[in-house]
């Protein structure tokens, strides 16, 4: 044999050899890092996006706690911030399997339920004994300090007036109710005004009102856009300035993100008169048949800290105000001067409508009325 040919049949040997020990190598890789993470108790939080950064502080420190507590049982948890109703189709077509789910208000708890119920025919997959509320956040009127003080707006029927006046150039904005927590329940907010009946007692007969329409029409004809994001349309007002939007529908909390820093001004939170809807952001450990006891107990454990006072406390930071009212409120965050936000509201908490078939039927008389140019 040839010293070449040896070298090649030498050089075949070796890369065969080395293809073994690699294929060893990567089979003993792969099976420590599955009993890895068979060792760990994994569970999917999806939450709304508005509370990204207080729940991403909370859940490093949750972490940090668990392992000093449980040295011994590992856990690793997944955050995934969605709008309300993307995470609500996404359960629905299977796409994500969340342990906890916390959209931004509970009026989607019912929708969930139902769809779940229609889709499997199994029980509801929300279970309200194993839901907490522990934050909330009201949705207000966004202006510009002076713009608000050429106009004096009080609430949505000041609003609506204003829209009658050809002189007047209001440029107004909310996100579409089909897609949006705050415009679902600004929506509901302005047809509770126009109706003149409180939003929980809301009716088939308001909606199909042919006079509440037309005023719902007025109201929505100074629309310049219809956004899927609450965050998106705080940050173009504080960016755009008033020349190019004048009044939005937002989250308090965002004004206290926004108000100081904004171009063009202040931007201050109006609470409507006619009352307000709060997104109370409901923490929830679904009832599904893919969360297992040692998922539930991990999830048990995540709420209890988010419970706790000292995290609530942290949360006040970002503008969100305490469910529990034994807990005081920080005169720092809830500063009109400072912030835009008051300390107090002094306006009628709404709810949503009790009827079912109406809050579905909601969007449907937005599409009726919305701005089309």
């Amino acid at each position: 044999m040839s010293y070449s040919r040896k070298i090649k049949k030498n050089k075949k040997g070796t890369y065969f050899l080395l293809f073994i020990i690699g294929f060893l190598i990567g089979a003993l890789s792969t099976t420590f890092m599955l009993e890895s993470r068979e060792d760990a108790i994994h569970i999917s939080i999806v939450y709304s996006s508005e509370k990204a950064s207080w729940m991403t502080i909370a859940y490093s420190n949750f972490i940090n706690q668990w392992e000093i507590n449980n040295p011994d049982v590992k856990i690793k948890i997944d955050m995934h911030p969605y709008g309300s109703s993307d995470s609500i189709i996404s359960i629905l077509n299977g796409e994500i399997f969340p342990t906890i789910w916390s959209p931004a208000s509970s009026i989607w708890l019912p929708f969930l339920n139902t769809k779940w119920n229609e889709l499997t025919g199994e029980a509801s997959i929300v279970d309200f004994n194993e839901t907490i509320r522990i934050i909330y956040s009201p949705i207000v009127i966004a202006t510009w300090e002076s713009f608000n003080h050429t106009y004096n707006i009080k609430g949505f029927s000041d609003l609506h007036n204003l829209n009658l006046n050809p002189n007047i150039d209001v440029k107004m904005a909310h996100t579409d109710p089909r897609l949006s927590n705050s415009g679902f329940m600004s929506v509901i907010m302005a047809v509770s005004a126009a109706s003149g009946t409180t939003s929980k007692n809301l009716t088939m007969n308001d909606l199909t009102n042919t006079n509440y329409q037309q005023w719902l029409k007025d109201f929505e004809s100074s629309a310049i856009m219809y956004g899927k994001s609450t965050g998106f349309l705080a940050s173009y007002m504080k960016t755009q300035g008033p020349s190019e939007l004048n009044v939005a529908f937002l989250y308090e909390n965002l004004i206290r993100d926004i108000s100081s820093t904004a171009e063009g001004g202040k931007i201050i939170a109006i609470y409507p008169e006619e009352g307000t809807l709060y997104s109370d952001h409901p923490f929830c450990i679904l009832n599904a048949n893919w969360i297992t006891p040692d998922q539930r107990m991990v999830a048990n454990a995540f709420l209890d800290y988010l419970n706790q006072t000292s995290t609530i406390e942290s949360a006040m930071e970002y503008g969100f105000r305490p469910i529990d009212t034994s807990i005081p409120l920080d005169p720092e965050v809830f500063n009109y001067e400072n912030n835009g936000i008051a300390f107090e509201i002094n306006v009628p908490e709404l709810n949503a409508p009790m009827d079912g078939t109406v809050l579905l039927k909601i969007p449907d008389l937005w599409l009726l009325c919305k701005a089309t140019a």
